[in-house]
């Protein structure tokens, strides 16, 4: 059987899958991710940083070994927000072309959406039984938001569309990069990131409240919603078996957003679960997760591993 490759190019984590499409399913074969904040000073200088560009460089050099190792035919790598924005990305995709022989596609916030959603409902097993359920998944990036609403199979979906979805343009590297200005952080700073946050969070109710309701789940995938489930489950090594639909209620949200926000950096970046390279970028995660949570009244976080990697190798 023929083994497909994805690569995500994000603005904070490379990531690369290799894997088997048997029954609708994907099975994995070697799941690799690194971090290298690609998108960090987009947001204030407009270009990719010679530092994050050497390492990811470096990280596609290595996953185009494995992925050769692996014989591998069929590889597709998507890239999003910080290559969506970055006055020089059409050098960097130039470069890891010519270096790697990977070819990368810059894909929209909806395409970005639409590949999310694809694959959540592939990794969600029957067994669940949420799949029926109207969903609220929320993919909180380095540089940019994607949300969908998928109306399962409610009986208005027959005469509306199933799917809502939009992205919009605030990440956790933006946020840190724009808002935390002091360490610990300040209540003046925690003010005014939260400000932010609710009023993109605002802009996605204006869309979808109306549709959200007591019957709808809220999944988080991607970096921020892993890295919550990785602290709460006290993981010394990232591991995805463990993560993948780990829930999380509210009130212990609630609880290690206070034990973080009292501690400097240095001190975060020695929390169980917790990745040092993380550290800064967990408070704009766990502050906007909580704000998902209370503005649509959810009282539990399903987290998924699974998103746009599958997504794109599906």
């Amino acid at each position: 059987m023929p083994l497909f490759a994805s690569i995500d190019i994000g603005s904070n984590t490379l990531r690369l899958l290799i894997g088997e499409v048997k029954n609708s399913r994907i099975a994995d074969v070697c799941y690799e991710r690194k971090i290298t904040r690609l998108g960090t000073g987009v947001n204030q200088t407009g270009r990719l940083q010679d530092k994050n560009i050497e390492a990811s460089l470096a990280v596609l050099r290595e996953f185009s070994s494995i992925i050769s190792r692996h014989g591998v035919k069929y590889v597709r790598a998507v890239a999003t927000s910080a290559l969506r924005e970055a006055s020089n990305s059409a050098i960097f995709i130039k470069n890891v072309l010519a270096e790697t022989g990977i070819s990368i596609e810059v894909i929209s916030g909806e395409k970005e959406a639409e590949l999310i959603l694809k694959g959540i409902l592939l990794s969600l097993p029957e067994s669940l039984h949420i799949t029926h359920l109207p969903l609220l998944i929320i993919d909180i990036g380095g540089g940019s938001t994607e949300w969908i609403l998928y109306k399962g199979n409610q009986p208005a979906a027959a005469t509306r569309s199933r799917v809502d979805m939009g992205s919009i343009p605030v990440g956790v590297i933006k946020l840190a990069g724009d808002f935390i200005k002091t360490d610990p952080v300040s209540e003046a700073d925690i003010k005014n990131l939260t400000d932010e946050i609710i009023s993109f969070i605002d802009e996605i109710k204006i869309r979808i409240g109306q549709n959200i309701n007591r019957q709808t789940r809220f999944i988080g995938t991607a970096g921020t919603f892993t890295t919550l489930a990785s602290i709460d489950l006290g993981l010394a090594t990232y591991t995805r078996e463990k993560i993948h639909l780990h829930r999380l209620p509210l009130n212990r949200l609630q609880d290690m957003s206070k034990t973080l926000l009292l501690l400097p950096l240095d001190e975060r970046k020695n929390v169980r679960g917790l990745e040092p390279e993380r550290a800064d970028l967990i408070i704009p995660g766990i502050l906007f997760t909580i704000k998902i949570m209370e503005i649509f009244k959810f009282g539990e976080l399903t987290v998924s591993d699974y998103g746009l990697l599958e997504g794109v190798l599906f």
